[in-house]
């Protein structure tokens, strides 16, 4: 299991390309996440707006983790969508699945010098997620 107590930075350039790019981010993530039916079958016709709301609500909080350094802000969300997610239909494998979309997405938007520095923080949730199922 990963600690809540490690550390990571991320540069000031690294952190603005992430803002800029954030709404892209989120609307490839929801793209490519309304792909895979079998995880929202439950959610209807009502998926892409929980989800886009999902989604800016796990960008809030990355943003916030990479902007003070603090990961048990993540590890709070996670352990949030662990509680509260089930309850509205969303596996906690399902949380994995559209985290690892969104690193790839972050990989693919931002430049390589950048995606590397806000993935360590992905990873990190990837990684606690994983330990979480």
């Amino acid at each position: 299991m990963l600690e809540p107590k490690a550390h990571f930075s991320i540069s000031v350039e690294a952190l603005s390309a992430f803002r800029k790019a954030s709404s892209v981010i989120i609307q490839e993530t929801v793209a490519r996440s309304l792909e895979r039916k079998d995880e929202l079958i439950q959610h209807g016709e009502n998926s892409e707006s929980l989800l886009t709301a999902g989604l800016e609500f796990t960008t809030r909080m990355l943003d916030a983790a990479m902007a003070t350094g603090e990961i048990p802000l993540l590890e709070d969300e996670l352990t949030w969508a662990r509680e509260r997610l089930p309850h509205e239909g969303v596996a906690p494998q399902h949380v994995l699945s559209r985290l690892r979309i969104y690193r790839d997405v972050v990989n693919e938007i931002l430049a390589p010098e950048y995606a590397r520095e806000v993935t360590q923080f992905l990873d990190w949730m990837i990684s606690r997620q994983q330990d979480l199922i």
